[in-house]
């Protein structure tokens, strides 16, 4: 993302951190102090959910959010439901995809692509490819997908069992998801990846998430083995 195409920043508070590239033509030195706010905003939401209902952050089961809920507690929830994991599973895309919007909506940006914990929230003008970083396994970097423009907006979720220290019940280095929700993209992306128990489980694993018509890709990769597919391009690198 630090590259001609695009101007990279980071914003970060707590367990939120960002980079966040916008186009040359776009970028605004005030949409840096404009992001730290948008963080602050959501946070403070989830913050003031969590303290009246704790079993929004603990349960590692579905949690179905109360009526008259903000959106970004509603979309959590919701993708928590799809992918039968708690609802902490869905922040880090949720929280992509909000703050990715509101910049969108306050500095029309042609592009913009934000990066939250390995999670992605992204609207593109023009194709970028997004590899795939799965540890020590000897296919990391290996592939990836190739996001064209009318694929966005579009978020792309990684969740890895041996790689990072978000909580996972599976082995596979890499869970990757691709979705028009960052919310259901994350859930699904460490619903996924806690089923991969063993390297034989991958194909079967992949197969099953391809079921689901929200995801339009699924990389996942365990060892030397990988499994894929969807409607997305597949780039090898």
């Amino acid at each position: 993302m630090g590259n001609k195409r695009w101007i990279s920043f980071r914003s970060a508070f707590r367990e939120t951190d960002l980079w966040v590239a916008i186009d040359r033509d776009h970028y605004r030195k005030e949409a840096e102090r404009f992001t730290i706010d948008r963080i602050l905003y959501f946070r403070k939401i989830l913050d003031k959910h969590i303290a009246a209902h704790p079993e929004f952050r603990d349960s590692l089961t579905p949690v179905v959010a109360p009526g008259g809920s903000h959106p970004l507690i509603t979309a959590m929830s919701e993708a928590a439901l799809a992918a039968g994991t708690g609802p902490m599973s869905a922040v880090a895309g949720a929280m992509a995809e909000f703050i990715c919007n509101d910049i969108l909506e306050k500095y029309r940006p042609q592009e913009i692509v934000i990066e939250n914990g390995g999670d992605l929230f992204m609207k593109l003008t023009s194709p970028a490819t997004i590899a795939v970083y799965a540890g020590s396994s000897p296919l990391s970097g290996k592939v990836g997908l190739k996001i064209n423009p009318e694929d966005t907006p579009l978020s792309v979720c990684c969740s890895s069992g041996t790689v990072g220290h978000s909580l996972s019940f599976g082995i596979a280095d890499a869970c990757m998801t691709a979705c028009g929700s960052g919310a259901l993209a994350d859930a699904y992306a460490t619903s996924f990846c806690n089923e991969v128990k063993n390297i034989a489980m991958v194909h079967e694993v992949t197969e099953k998430a391809l079921k689901n018509p929200e995801l339009l890709s699924v990389i996942i990769i365990a060892g030397d083995s990988l499994g894929i597919g969807g409607k997305l391009e597949i780039k090898v690198l």
